[in-house]
């Protein structure tokens, strides 16, 4: 009889464990610019395989706030479509998320291909503010020529605030 007590307890212990968990999660719903530089904030790898640290601004221009860097590998998937499988920490080094980082990885194109430079990244984890972060970037090439290309970012990630850990 004492079992069926403790198991009765410890199940509701865990859903209650489990709903104030639920509670603490926040989200972060923005829109950020990342700026691809052909010639300097990247470097051959290997044929086809490139490391970038990429810019990561608050907006479009020149003139916008550097908030952090894009850090990682893009490799060369599909040349017939010209797509490259990206994997990069997003290092916040400015701004409310000065010192977070998001995991992210996914495809891009360029604003030619059949998508006209629309794709969706997926958000796989974040250190900091942004722990245990998970979620997608829908991202857009807004600016691309010769020397550079820009992504309009907008990102929709749930992660649990480090207050809570």
């Amino acid at each position: 009889m004492a079992s069926y007590y403790a198991i009765a307890v410890l199940s509701m212990l865990a859903v209650s464990i489990a709903i104030g968990h639920a509670l603490d999660e926040k989200t972060l719903s923005t829109t950020l610019y990342l700026k691809q530089s052909f010639t300097e904030e990247q470097r051959t790898l290997a044929t086809d395989t490139v490391i970038i640290n990429w810019v990561l601004k608050d907006g479009p221009n020149a003139s916008a706030n550097t908030l952090g860097h894009a850090e990682g590998l893009t490799t060369h998937a599909d040349p017939a479509k010209n797509y490259w499988v990206t994997i990069m920490d997003m290092v916040f080094e400015g701004g409310r998320l000065a010192g977070s980082t998001l995991k992210v990885m996914g495809l891009h194109g360029s604003i030619h291909d059949s998508n006209d430079g629309h794709g969706q990244w997926s958000v796989m984890g974040g250190t900091g503010e942004l722990t245990m972060a998970r979620g997608i970037i829908n991202y857009k090439i807004i600016q691309e020529d010769g020397a550079s290309r820009t992504f309009e970012l907008c990102i929709y990630v749930y992660y649990t605030s480090t207050q809570r850990i």
